[in-house]
């Protein structure tokens, strides 16, 4: 079959660049070209805002509305799934079948169930979107599927994302199927070497080794991609302030799966950028 492309990209939310240059009018329509213009099978977003009332500030309704060939999976995380902060999932239908009765979002909470809910210490309410997804050839299923999930993990504690990156990978362990390839993208607040990631890797956690080991460890697509080279930033901030050199976004992956490349886009549109984030994409192939 053709590679499997992934982007991750965190949109940075409208209502926090209303009155700036960074303003959503402003960045709309290069957001929608990031994503039309790659192609991609599946693109996991963070920081989109949900306010149908809002034309202004309406990021999720712009993206369901505005990418010719996409669906759209997911709700904001706040209590009312129509207003508030959210990470949907875009994904290409000429490629890719929703199934209709195993998608959803999840709280990455003590009760994931719980619209809203969060851990103590998290500064905001946390979630996992997820999906399963049929693979099309001329519009009929081809028997192979991918569970692909995005995420946002809190920025103030590491002990909180830990947590948090902990629960994600629990709910994705019980939905994968055996050897079926798994995706999660997201933002996850965390360098390479953190808690979060260390143990999304399966790695033992320097401070923490009592602290269970996954079950379902995964890959980062990026360090395959570029193995032994140093890290590289995702996180900009406009380029108006500095930032760490590290990256902060991923695409992680299980099951049969190797990587072909993975890229940071840093490539301005218009003189403009679309995020304080540069997107992070990933080319994957998936065993025959």
């Amino acid at each position: 079959m053709s590679p499997i492309r992934i982007l991750s990209l965190n949109l940075r939310t409208a209502i926090c660049e209303r009155d700036t240059s960074h303003a959503w009018p402003l960045r709309r329509d290069i957001c929608r070209d990031v994503i039309a213009c790659g192609g991609y099978d599946f693109v996991g977003t963070q920081e989109a805002w949900f306010s149908p009332d809002d034309p202004a500030a309406d990021q999720a309704g712009d993206l369901a509305r505005g990418i010719p060939g996409y669906g759209f999976l997911g709700t904001s995380r706040d209590p009312d799934p129509a207003s508030g902060e959210g990470c949907p999932i875009l994904y290409r239908r000429d490629r890719w079948e929703l199934d209709a009765g195993d998608n959803g979002q999840l709280w990455l909470s003590g009760t994931p169930a719980v619209r809203a809910s969060r851990l103590a210490d998290a500064t905001h309410a946390r979630i996992i979107v997820w999906g399963r997804f049929h693979e099309l050839d001329c519009g009929r299923r081809t028997g192979r599927t991918v569970l692909f999930a995005n995420t946002h993990l809190d920025y103030l504690y590491e002990h909180t994302a830990l947590q948090q990156a902990a629960i994600a990978n629990r709910i994705l362990a019980d939905m994968a199927r055996p050897g079926e390839p798994v995706f999660l993208t997201g933002d996850f607040n965390s360098y390479e070497r953190s808690w979060p990631v260390l143990h999304l890797l399966g790695e033992p956690l320097p401070t923490a080794a009592d602290f269970p080991p996954p079950p379902l460890p995964m890959r980062d697509a990026w360090r395959e991609a570029h193995p032994g080279e140093p890290d590289a930033r995702t996180f900009q901030a406009w380029l108006e302030r500095d930032t760490e050199n590290r990256r902060i976004d991923y695409v992680f992956f299980a099951g049969p799966v190797r990587v072909a490349d993975s890229q940071i886009d840093r490539e301005p549109r218009g003189g403009s950028l679309p995020s304080d984030h540069y997107p992070l994409s990933a080319t994957l192939l998936l065993a025959t």
